[in-house]
């Protein structure tokens, strides 16, 4: 209910607040905020795994549940696959090399409306400190008054392949298949909060 409300009452906002309204800015709850990935291993299962979201802002200039610009960083170095010596890998050269690049960042140059609830987000993915560009859709899972402010949640799929940002590892079993898949899918959870006085009384 709070979703239909909610999401309803801001479609009323425009899309362009007045130039004197300064942007709301959203923070992360980041005990609620979640980047999890799965890899193809040996062609035969998956490997699940996630990282921790460090530092996450959303930029909302149209006082909608669509942001205008979303930064976040990620800390590479404490990610977690509940294996030990598998973790060890990935925290290595071979892979993340967390010791010269311990967090990835994101930072986006475009964020497209498809209506209310769902949008595309584009921007500057920077891993082992290279930059790629990447596209993916995102959903508004809800937005719902908190207190004198309101809280929004979030989700979102992207794939990439991690050959583009130099973890380029292809080794093979003795059977000839590849030991870890090159395309590795992202799923995103993010929760955030405002207490924007502005965004409270447009949506009484």
């Amino acid at each position: 209910m709070f979703r239909a409300i909610s999401l309803l009452a801001f479609t009323a906002v425009p899309l362009f607040a007045d130039a004197a309204t300064p942007p709301i800015v959203w923070g992360a709850d980041l005990n609620h905020c979640r980047a999890e990935f799965t890899v193809s291993h040996m062609i035969v299962s998956r490997v699940w795994g996630h990282i921790p979201v460090r530092e996450l802002t959303i930029v909302d200039e149209g006082r909608t549940p669509v942001p205008s610009h979303i930064d976040a960083t990620l800390d590479v170095s404490h990610e977690d696959t509940d294996n030990r010596d598998r973790d060890a890998d990935l925290r290595s050269p071979t892979y993340f090399d967390v010791a010269k690049y311990p967090t990835m960042t994101f930072r986006s140059t475009s964020i497209v409306a498809k209506d209310s609830s769902n949008f595309t987000v584009t921007g500057d993915l920077t891993i082992k400190n290279v930059t790629k560009p990447v596209t993916f859709p995102v959903q508004v899972v809800g937005i719902i008054p908190e207190g004198r402010g309101w809280r929004v949640g979030y989700t979102g799929q992207l794939t990439i392949d991690r050959r583009n940002w130099g973890i380029v590892d292809g080794r093979l079993t003795p059977a000839g298949v590849l030991l870890v898949g090159y395309s590795v899918n992202i799923g995103l959870t993010v929760e955030a909060v405002t207490n924007d006085p502005w965004l409270h009384a447009r949506t009484e």
